[in-house]
């Protein structure tokens, strides 16, 4: 199974988990360029830009270690770019990763895992 199967289907989990908790899904993989945003929700007025990270094993590191800095500049810059295209730069936001923990049932939401600075 492709690396991209393995990601879309946990997308596809983390999206289904977000639904049950009352989040509304406003964009699933959001592009600006060569930048991507797995899930893009919204929970009450919060805009909540969701990087999904699915591991088999954490040997080195658990999914969301796998969010580096590089990434987090990415995603920064993809979510500004969304909020300008919408007209939505004055509505809170966050950034939340959701770990998927593959041949298991788990799933690990993490709110405000980091900020845009």
């Amino acid at each position: 199974m492709s690396t991209t199967t393995i990601g879309r289907g946990g997308e596809e989990r983390a999206k289904a988990y977000l639904e049950a908790q009352g989040y509304k899904v406003l964009r699933q993989n959001y592009r600006s360029g060569p930048r991507e945003i797995d899930l893009i929700m919204q929970v009450g007025c919060t805009v909540v830009f969701v990087e999904v990270k699915s591991r088999s094993k954490t040997d080195y590191g658990t999914p969301a270690e796998f969010v580096t800095r590089a990434k987090r500049r990415l995603l920064t810059l993809a979510a500004e770019a969304y909020l300008i295209e919408e007209s939505l730069l004055d509505v809170p936001a966050r950034f939340d990763v959701i770990e998927i923990f593959l041949g298991t049932d788990q799933i690990r939401h993490i709110e405000n895992a980091f900020d845009a600075t």
